[in-house]
């Protein structure tokens, strides 16, 4: 129990009321206002002075603010809660409750009156945010997908067709894969094709060119920095790239060029899982997986102690080796059709590839691999002035002649051709070697029935000796 009580008088009471940052409001039985605050003129602009006095109706006149609540406390007698918005453009949020006397009768009414026009405003921004949000999020994700929209892989030779088996396999589990193969062979779109078929294929693709960065940056764009950690750093710090690629896939290019004290660190975070910032003292989760890819001959960097063997070994759970252009010349067609036909339509134009061309096409080496390829086929398409592309409009600064002691591979009429010709030709040496149905099956990886058929169809002479 309280051992005192204070009593207010009325200029107390009163000066405590004006002080109050909501409007307090009060009516009689009459509708008469008998007393309002000082917070009234910050919302109809009006002195106290100038309400107090008068009816509601009265004040209805000035167009103060609408609705009016206390006329309906009067007549409902219960409370009410309103949005008020006044003349000076201010948004109310108001309750008026009704004072009742000992026989149950109105004796008041009191309407308590809060400014949300700020929080109105609030609200309009953070709808507008959310818009925005929902925006950008729709734009990131259509960024995505055409990112990852690759074409299937041209698969024409047994060695990319086991690749690619092989890449679906690895592509259901989260170890590190390391792409191994020459310039242009297609490493960045064999690391795309691994995350496009994996379980985090809705989450981001992240590359990290590691010959592209400068060693002395190369640790505050991987693992990122908190504020303040080194002279120039940003005040807010700044999220790393193995964040920004979280429940996604961070590729690693060109890791040959990995500076070789990263290399501690990465190996850390393979092992671990885990990591810090620069500057930071969190432990920080890698909650991405790992594809790393190069051109470079990392057992011999090892050797020559430019790259970590531990980090190799840790990296190469699954090694893939993309064989070079030359190596799967069935694919070379194929792959000048598509691109012919890519850039066609960039282009808006109607090329076609001479059997003279194609002739060239196979006979060339391609050091610079499918990357060449498509760069060829390009202004190809740009340069040349008739729909027929034939081997005179090659520009022989791009593509080489043939080796003095290589014949160019002559083209059959079509396609369709070729493949059989292939087909007749594969089949035939299988089962010279091999002497039974069974066997080249088994080597050829199909069913015995179809290599019955296929060895009747092509080596009938041979059966019937």
């Amino acid at each position: 129990m309280l051992k005192s009580q204070v009593n207010f008088d009325f200029d107390t009471l009163k000066k405590i009321l004006d002080c109050s940052f909501d409007e307090i409001y009060i009516v009689n039985a009459e509708g008469i206002v008998v007393y309002v605050n000082n917070a009234c003129e910050k919302h109809y602009g009006v002195k106290a002075s100038e309400i107090i006095g008068k009816s509601s109706e009265e004040l209805s006149k000035y167009g103060l603010w609408e609705p009016r609540l206390s006329p309906l406390v009067l007549k409902t007698k219960q409370r009410l809660t309103i949005e008020q918005t006044t003349r000076t453009g201010k948004k109310l949020l108001t309750t008026a409750t009704p004072i009742f006397d000992d026989e149950g009768n109105i004796e008041f009414v009191i309407e308590n009156s809060r400014d949300i026009t700020e929080t109105e405003g609030l609200k309009h921004e953070l709808e507008q945010s959310k818009k925005l949000l929902k925006r950008m999020k729709e734009e990131v994700k259509r960024l995505r997908k055409t990112e990852l929209d690759i074409p299937d892989f041209i698969c024409k030779s047994k060695k990319m067709e086991s690749i690619i088996f092989m890449a679906k396999r690895i592509a259901q589990v989260d170890s590190p894969v390391l792409i191994l193969g020459e310039s242009g062979t297609g490493k960045g779109m064999l690391a795309k094709f691994i995350h496009k078929n994996s379980n985090r294929k809705n989450g981001p693709f992240i590359t990290l060119n590691c010959a592209s960065i400068p060693p002395e940056l190369f640790e505050a764009e991987l693992f990122g920095y908190e504020k303040g950690a080194f002279t120039g750093a940003s005040e807010k710090g700044k999220m790393g790239l193995i964040d920004l690629a979280a429940e996604g896939t961070l590729f690693l290019d060109e890791i040959g060029d990995l500076p070789f004290n990263v290399q501690t660190k990465l190996l850390h975070i393979l092992q671990e899982g885990e990591y810090f910032k620069i500057g930071g003292r969190e432990v920080q989760k890698a909650r991405c997986r790992f594809i790393a890819a190069t051109n470079r001959n990392l057992r011999e960097m090892i050797k020559n102690k430019t790259f970590r063997e531990d980090l190799y070994y840790r990296l190469s759970t699954f090694e893939i080796e993309l064989p070079p252009l030359r190596e799967r010349k069935e694919e070379i067609i194929p792959l000048a059709q598509y691109f012919l036909e890519k850039y066609n339509k960039k282009y808006h134009t109607s090329r076609t590839l001479g059997k003279e061309c194609l002739n060239q096409f196979l006979a060339y080496s391609w050091p610079g691999n499918v990357r060449e390829l498509e760069n060829v086929i390009e202004r190809l398409v740009v340069i040349s002035t008739k729909n027929t592309i034939n081997n005179f409009d090659i520009p022989f600064n791009t593509i080489g002649t043939s080796p003095p002691d290589e014949k160019p591979l002559q083209l059959p009429n079509s396609l369709e051709q070729a493949l059989a010709d292939f087909e007749k030709e594969l089949i035939t040496r299988a089962y010279q070697q091999f002497k039974s149905s069974y066997k080249v099956a088994k080597a050829l990886k199909i069913s015995q029935s179809k290599a019955n058929r296929l060895i009747r169809k092509y080596c009938s002479k041979s059966l019937n000796k």
